[in-house]
């Protein structure tokens, strides 16, 4: 009775994270780019939502919640990471199916053209795609031809791409073997209830040392040995051995996927687990306040301190002092400033005070001068408000 395979599974996943590699850049919500690092507009677009330059300290969250959730994942699934998700793997997998498929159908010249051709494919097409997660597309395309005005793009996409053909020609799973820290670093943090490749020890009686698992292993090494840092948990040692066991009577495979390292072991939440996967929800919850909590302007004042208070002949006072408005919308707006109260305090503001316009997600620099007239000098704080139409959209406390 033929036995399930492994490879048709990673396969399917690894297409699904293959296009949505190639698709996000293009897909948008209510015409807002999904996910994008817009280095024109120098704005992070995160799930639709913008995420202007003087907010970039939400890019700091937005690293701590994939960092953990990296953590978390990799106590729950192990080397699953490696053999299935990392993009190390998945463009030389593809690479190999491709290039699988014309060999034997060719002369070994042709293979060996073909297998430069597809990486030189793949390793062009990541490097655009790279590109798309920081610029449109279409301003992509633009940009690559127009090689006089945008030589600097041109170059680093050659070089992304040479980077990525030496990488599948030369590199390809050596870097996995031999250089990936993740394998070490993946060991401290196996748990109770990691899942884990592994020989089946109970019926280690049962191998008939065919070494099918070590011939198809990508990285060389003997899956019966025990638990290996090199080992990238792909699974194909796993159909290589039921493709010969479901010949025999027992009809079963010798190596699985098993949570822990006891036969019947299920997943379970140990003292690792349970930390990362709070901190994990801590930290996305946090992300989730701050990003909707975000308010669309930024307002502070402060005195100029290269220009001293000024006496006039009437007995009045000006001060000066500048205001930082930030515009975060995508659109023109239009600021004033006032004081609270100002009708009866006998304070007042002298300058560009009405009709500010900012642009688009910039900053705009005004400075003013808070005038007190003759025997009303404010005592304590007042406060100054910018005002976007009719309403109020900020307001900070200063003391002249």
């Amino acid at each position: 009775m033929p036995l399930p395979r492994i490879t048709r599974k990673r396969q399917f996943v690894q297409g699904l994270l293959i296009a949505a590699a190639l698709l996000l850049p293009f897909a948008s919500v209510s015409g807002k780019p999904l996910l994008r690092m817009d280095i024109a507009k120098m704005t992070l677009f995160l799930a639709g939502i913008p995420l202007r330059i003087d907010q970039f300290y939400l890019v700091l969250l937005v690293i701590l919640v994939c960092v953990a959730s990296f953590l978390l994942l990799t106590a729950i699934l192990g080397r699953v990471w490696c053999g299935w998700l990392c993009p190390q793997t998945v463009f030389n997998d593809v690479a190999e199916l491709l290039v699988k498929r014309f060999r034997g159908k060719s002369s070994a010249g042709a293979a060996r053209l073909i297998e430069h051709a597809v990486a030189l494919v793949i390793a062009s097409t990541i490097a655009f795609n790279l590109f798309c997660w920081f610029l449109p597309p279409r301003q992509v395309v633009m940009n690559l031809r127009a090689v006089t005005t945008h030589p600097a793009m041109v170059v680093t996409f050659v070089l992304l791409t040479l980077f990525g053909y030496l990488n599948l020609i030369l590199v390809k799973r050596s870097f996995c073997r031999s250089y990936c820290p993740y394998g070490r670093f993946q060991t401290a943090l196996m748990d109770a209830g990691t899942l884990n490749l592994s020989f089946l020890e109970e019926v280690r009686d049962r191998c008939l040392r065919c070494n099918a698992c070590v011939r198809t292993c990508p990285m060389g090494i003997d899956i019966r040995e025990g638990f290996q840092i090199e080992c990238i948990g792909c699974g194909r040692c796993i159909d290589a051995c039921r493709g010969v066991m479901e010949r025999k009577p027992e009809g079963t495979g010798l190596i699985d996927y098993r949570f822990g390292t006891v036969k019947g072991t299920r997943f379970k939440f140990g003292n690792i687990t349970v930390v990362l996967t709070l901190v994990t929800l801590l930290l996305t919850a946090g992300l989730v306040w701050a990003v909707l909590g975000r308010t669309q302007n930024a307002f502070a004042v402060q005195r100029v301190a290269t220009a001293d208070t000024r006496h006039l002949p009437d007995g009045s006072v000006a001060q000066p002092w500048r205001a930082i408005i930030g515009n975060r919308s995508e659109s023109p707006q239009t600021y004033s400033l006032r004081i609270e109260g100002q009708a009866s305090s006998g304070v007042e503001l002298l300058g560009q005070v009405q009709d500010i316009i900012v642009a688009p997600n910039q900053h705009r620099d005004v400075t003013f001068m808070i005038h007190s007239a003759k025997n009303s000098v404010p005592q304590g704080k007042i406060v100054l408000q910018l005002v976007s139409g009719d309403r109020v959209a900020a307001s900070v406390a200063v003391t002249p």
